[in-house]
């Protein structure tokens, strides 16, 4: 009997659309849209009151890694703390030994990469042999020189080849180090400068900014010699 009574055809109950004195409202909301809305709604306010209670429990004297990529914001000491001159001078000077021994290093590496580079150029530009004999018999020395060297060593246009893409290697590296090098120079001459204008007495006024790693120019107030 029941499935008799599904099978008979039955009216179709359509939703009630937007009166038409509310056209300007939009579309009116059936009760599966409020569904969906009120679930987000409440997944929201769960996920804020969830934020909420971890910031309140959170240590603010314990390191997190986000604080290392933190970029807006000022990051604020302990009250009372400024550098002193002595600070600023001991900081100043290890910057100083390290862009030193940075350069030693690099100017170490060039002088390494053009020794080697020569090397690598003679070595490459050996590619003849010559044999001198008097006797008779020189025509058969020569010979056997000449498949001697022919059987073990490869054919000249790819021994050149390789020889040529070793000394374009040996190229790319030094303009590689010498880079580095002008790199630590400068900013050796940069630390040195600022050293100088942090040491030295007197007034003095900045005449032009540092940029492109340059040290900033300041220039000093005469003083009358005593």
């Amino acid at each position: 009997m029941s499935s008799l009574r599904n099978a008979v055809k039955r009216k179709t109950h359509k939703e009630r659309s937007q009166p038409a004195a509310r056209k300007h409202l939009g579309l009116l909301e059936k009760h599966s849209d409020y569904k969906l809305r009120a679930d987000n709604y409440h997944k929201k306010q769960e996920r804020i009151k969830t934020l909420s209670r971890k910031a309140s429990e959170r240590n603010e004297d314990e390191f997190y890694f986000a604080m290392t990529k933190t970029v807006a914001g000022e990051a604020a000491g302990p009250e009372g703390s400024s550098a002193t001159h002595e600070a600023i001078s001991g900081l100043k000077a290890q910057d100083l030994r390290y862009a030193h021994m940075r350069k030693v290093v690099d100017d170490r590496k060039v002088e390494k990469l053009r020794a080697s580079l020569h090397a690598t150029e003679t070595a490459s530009s050996r590619g003849r042999h010559t044999y001198f004999d008097d006797g008779e018999a020189g025509g058969d020395v020569e010979a056997r020189a000449l498949a001697k060297a022919t059987a073990t060593k490869p054919k000249p246009d790819k021994a050149a080849r390789v020889a040529s893409k070793k000394v374009a290697r040996a190229y790319a590296t030094l303009d590689d180090a010498l880079e580095k090098q002008r790199v630590s120079t400068k900013l050796l001459q940069r630390l040195e400068a600022e050293k100088h204008v942090l040491n030295a007495k007197g007034r003095k006024r900045k005449v032009a900014a540092g940029d492109r790693g340059k040290a900033a120019v300041f220039k000093w107030k005469k003083q009358r010699q005593k």
